[in-house]
């Protein structure tokens, strides 16, 4: 407690004694570090526990997630940039940070010197949310200071430390900016917000009316045109087994999507769908759910979602993670139909929260989604190319802004992504791309096989709704 003098004055050394406080339980921690994908596999168990005590359990925190995406993502060569830093108070370990030290490409000139290219961040940086320090709420500001001090004083090999997606005024964000001085600087780099819905609706119904009257008669009007244009059934699926009867079909459905060829795509890299074969196969720390709908015995559209209610039963939530559609079958409104269902599963589940990830907060909006605010904190090496870069960079930006901006028109969105892309709706230029009718025979025919073969799965898990069923499950009439 502050000390104070008479009549309720400040004690002139009480804010330093404060600090002094600080800094000497920051003092008592040590930060040791381990490498390679095995620390992550030797460490789980004590990864798993420091995410169940942290103050949100995050499913892109747990171990089997960090392990996958370390063997799996495109993005790293798997055992060569994991760092695991531990935190201890005394033989206590209180916090994680999984790291990776990458090299970033600055042109030939430099290439020969990988050390002066270093960028240390978090080992999942890329379609993930809400990354952190694992550590309980009462140990979180310690131990960010304590990483911190430890990265910036006795690892060698970085010019940029990077925090992304972090909460301006959260445990890291103030331990980075704390850095600032003569031999570095700290900067907000802005991005997109992450979206989520929390859940607080008793039933579908309740949910559906809490939107605005335009959207539901959009939502219902698309829905009732769908079901009028065939033979519908709706599919909803949770558990391994089930959500990888229909993997195959999914990434055939990819292939049909304004998705294919593109960097949203989940076949856009070999890696990448053996990393979601993982996640279906409940393999990634997600509990894996799959929605989708099927119009005349083929798959239309489907949506990959995970949640972590097996990890965290007492504080558990849900994740849109893939979402594609047919584009040929976009003016029916299928990713729509998507979106209310996930909500609907969210709420029959109990979870806490929906998260639609990152992207056209603006839309998403629309469905009750509110905005989290975050930023990328980065914390420079003012002796780096990575600070020269970081200025080139903001100087071509305020140049940018002092310069008239002509007008753009929003595209029109007919669902969300996940992984930071949206759903391109009808008017958009990915309408354009039309298969000829050679190809457009034989993708009917594989569609139809693969969605033939999940629809033969007779396991557990799975539940399929025909059109009198989804006229009962659903909160508007189709007629």
């Amino acid at each position: 407690m502050a000390a104070t003098l008479p009549g309720g004055h400040l004690h002139p050394f009480a804010g330093q004694s404060v600090e002094l406080a600080r800094t000497q339980a920051t003092a008592a921690l040590s930060v040791s570090s381990m490498s390679g994908i095995v620390a992550l596999q030797r460490m789980a168990s004590e990864i798993d526990r420091l995410n169940l005590a942290s103050a949100r359990p995050n499913p892109f925190m747990s171990s089997a997630f960090l392990s996958c995406y370390a063997l799996r993502s495109e993005y790293h060569s798997p055992g060569l940039e994991e760092r695991l830093f531990l935190i201890r108070e005394g033989e206590r370990l209180i916090g994680c940070a999984p790291m990776r030290l990458s090299v970033d490409d600055f042109g030939s000139a430099v290439a020969a010197f990988p050390r002066l290219r270093g960028r240390l961040r978090f080992l999942a940086p890329f379609d993930t949310e809400q990354r952190g320090i694992l550590a309980a709420p009462e140990d979180e500001g310690r131990v960010a200071a304590a990483l911190i001090a430890h990265l910036c004083e006795q690892v060698r090999g970085w010019g940029m430390l990077e925090f992304a997606g972090q909460r301006p005024g959260s445990a890291l964000h103030r331990a980075a900016h704390a850095r600032t001085g003569r031999r570095y600087r700290t900067r907000d780099y802005p991005v997109e917000p992450y979206n989520e819905i929390a859940v607080v609706w008793d039933d579908l119904a309740g949910y559906f009316q809490s939107l605005t009257k335009k959207m539901r008669s959009n939502i219902s009007r698309q829905a009732r045109r769908l079901f009028a244009s065939g033979e519908p059934e709706l599919i909803l699926a949770d558990g391994a087994p089930a959500v990888s009867a229909w993997f195959d079909a999914y990434c055939e459905l990819d292939g049909r999507s304004w998705k294919h060829g593109g960097p949203a795509s989940i076949r856009r890299h070999p890696r990448r769908v053996r990393f979601y074969r993982e996640f279906v196969g409940g393999r990634a720390g997600f509990d894996p759910s799959f929605i989708g709908v099927v119009l005349d015995g083929v798959l239309i559209a489907a949506l990959l979602t995970g949640a972590n209610a097996t990890a965290a039963p007492e504080s558990h939530g849900a994740w849109c993670l893939e979402m594609a559609y047919d584009q040929c079958r976009a003016d029916l409104g299928p990713g729509q139909l998507l979106l209310l269902l996930a909500v609907g599963e969210a709420i029959d589940k109990g979870h806490a929260h929906l998260s639609f990830m990152q992207q056209f907060a603006y839309y998403k909006h629309r469905w009750g989604a509110q905005p989290i605010d975050v930023v990328n904190v980065q914390v420079i090496r003012r002796a780096s190319l990575h600070n020269i870069r970081a200025w080139l960079g903001e100087l071509r930006s305020r140049s940018a802004a002092a310069r008239p901006q002509a007008a753009t028109t929003a595209p029109v969105l007919e669902g969300c992504e996940a992984d930071g892309h949206a759903v391109a709706g009808p008017g958009t230029q990915e309408r354009m791309r039309e298969p000829t009718p050679t190809a457009l025979t034989s993708a009917a025919l594989t569609s139809a096989a693969l969605t033939s073969a999940a629809l033969a799965y007779a396991g557990p898990g799975v539940r399929r709704l025909g059109r009198d069923a989804a006229r009962a499950h659903l909160p508007f009439g189709l007629e």
